[in-house]
């Protein structure tokens, strides 16, 4: 999580970090990042980099929290859509959200970001759609509040609060997942689309005859 220091900085200087940030994860992954290329692009020193952020990997989770939490406006959008239908609305948000990561002008910082996701990423940073980072807890509250509003929970078995958002979570994880595999394969939009449409399928609606 930045420091106050950082949101303190005047907004030029705020995104002159970021787009160096993203500059150097667009094109190296974590592991093979470096600090030195993020502050030359930044135009910041070392020390003033080290006032701002605890080393470059809570940097790229606070970028990875940005992007995601952003797009669960998306999800509730996408269900509002579908009428709150529970398949429908995660076959409309799917659609959208694979368009939009991978037709972004940021494609090639969520092409690491997947193509070099692991557990440890994906425990740290929240990386799952759904799930924001612990330094956004408060608002996760917030995000559960609105899925609850909009999604038809009589269409699930019945079950808690937390297992239905567990089932959410799994789906999500199901998306990501795939839009992983349309990274390294280098599928089409439309045929990682048409992937994660099919197993939406074996998940709401079982494989079996």
């Amino acid at each position: 999580m930045p420091t106050q220091t950082f949101f303190n900085l005047p907004e030029q200087k705020k995104q002159r970090l970021i787009a160096g940030a993203m500059k150097e994860f667009t094109e190296r992954s974590l592991n093979e990042a470096s600090i030195s290329n993020i502050i030359k692009n930044a135009e910041i020193s070392r020390g003033s980099f080290y006032q701002y952020f605890e080393d470059k990997k809570d940097l790229y989770f606070f970028l990875i929290g940005k992007f995601k939490h952003n797009y669960h406006r998306l999800m509730v959008n996408s269900f509002k859509e579908a009428e709150g239908d529970f398949y429908r609305g995660y076959q409309i948000f799917a659609e959208k959200y694979i368009q939009n990561i991978m037709d972004s002008e940021k494609f090639g910082f969520f092409k690491n970001m997947y193509l070099h996701m692991n557990y440890l990423i994906n425990q740290e940073s929240g990386v799952n759609t759904f799930m924001p980072p612990s330094s956004m807890k408060k608002k996760a509250v917030l995000n559960k509040e609105d899925i609850l509003n909009v999604v038809k929970r009589e269409q699930v078995k019945a079950c808690s609060d937390q297992e239905f958002f567990n089932i959410l979570r799994y789906i999500l994880n199901i998306l990501d997942d795939t839009i992983m595999e349309g990274f390294w394969k280098a599928l089409s939009i439309e045929e990682t689309q048409r992937l994660f449409s099919t197993r939406l399928e074996w998940m709401t609606k079982g494989v079996l005859k």
